[in-house]
C-alpha cells in the first residue's frame, strides 16, 4: 500500500523554487531542498523522482506566476507605454519581498548556457517567444515603423528584459530605473 503524503506538495514546490531562485540549481544541494521544502530526501525522490525533476516543476510554477505578469501585459494596448510598465513590473517581480533574486529564466540560463537541459530550455524558449509577440504587438501601434524596424526592436526588447533579468539581482534601485528610461529613450 503506497504512503500517503503527509505535505501540500504546492507548497513543497514553493519552496524549493524559491531556494532555486535564490541559489540556483548547481549551488542547491538535496539537503538544503529537504530542509526548506519539510521534507525527507526520500519524500523528495518519490514525489519528483530526482533534483532535476523538482527543478523543472519548480520552473514551471515561476513561468506560471510569470505568465501572470504576461497575462496583464497582453491585454495592454498602449504601445511602447505598456512595454515600458512590463519592465518596471518585472522588477516588481524579480524582487518580491525586497529580496533580489533576478529572474529565475535568466539565472537559468545565465547558469547553464548552452548546456541546459531540453525541457528546460523549451520552458525557457517559449517564455520568450511569448514576450517577442507581445513586444511586436506593442510596438505595431506606432505606425510609422517599417517590419524591419519592429524586428530589430522586438529582439533589443528580448535582451534588455534578459539584461534586466540579471540586473535585479546585483544593482540599486537607481541603476534599475536609470537602465529602464534609457532603454525606452533608445525606442
Amino acid at each position: 500500500m503506497p504512503r500517503v503524503k503527509e505535505y501540500n506538495e504546492a507548497e513543497v514546490i514553493e519552496s524549493a523554487m524559491q531556494l532555486f531562485w535564490k541559489n540556483g540549481y548547481k549551488s542547491t544541494s538535496l539537503r538544503m531542498l529537504s530542509k526548506e521544502m519539510g521534507i525527507n530526501q526520500f519524500s523528495i525522490n518519490a514525489s519528483f523522482g530526482n533534483k532535476q525533476n523538482l527543478f523543472l516543476e519548480s520552473l514551471k510554477l515561476y513561468r506560471s506566476k510569470l505568465f501572470k505578469l504576461l497575462k496583464t501585459f497582453k491585454e495592454s494596448s498602449n504601445g511602447i507605454a505598456s512595454i515600458k510598465n512590463f519592465f518596471y513590473d518585472f522588477v516588481a517581480f524579480s524582487n518580491q519581498n525586497d529580496v533580489k533574486k533576478g529572474c529565475l529564466m535568466v539565472n537559468t540560463m545565465s547558469e547553464f548556457g548552452l548546456e541546459v537541459d531540453q525541457k528546460v530550455g523549451s520552458l525557457i524558449s517559449n517564455y520568450e517567444e511569448q514576450l517577442k509577440v507581445i513586444f511586436k504587438k506593442n510596438l505595431e501601434l506606432n505606425t510609422k515603423k517599417d517590419d524591419a524596424t519592429i524586428n530589430r526592436q522586438v529582439n533589443y526588447l528580448v535582451l534588455a528584459i534578459g539584461g534586466l533579468g540579471l540586473a535585479t539581482k546585483v544593482q540599486d534601485k537607481n541603476a534599475i530605473e536609470d537602465y529602464i528610461e534609457t532603454t525606452f529613450k533608445n525606442l
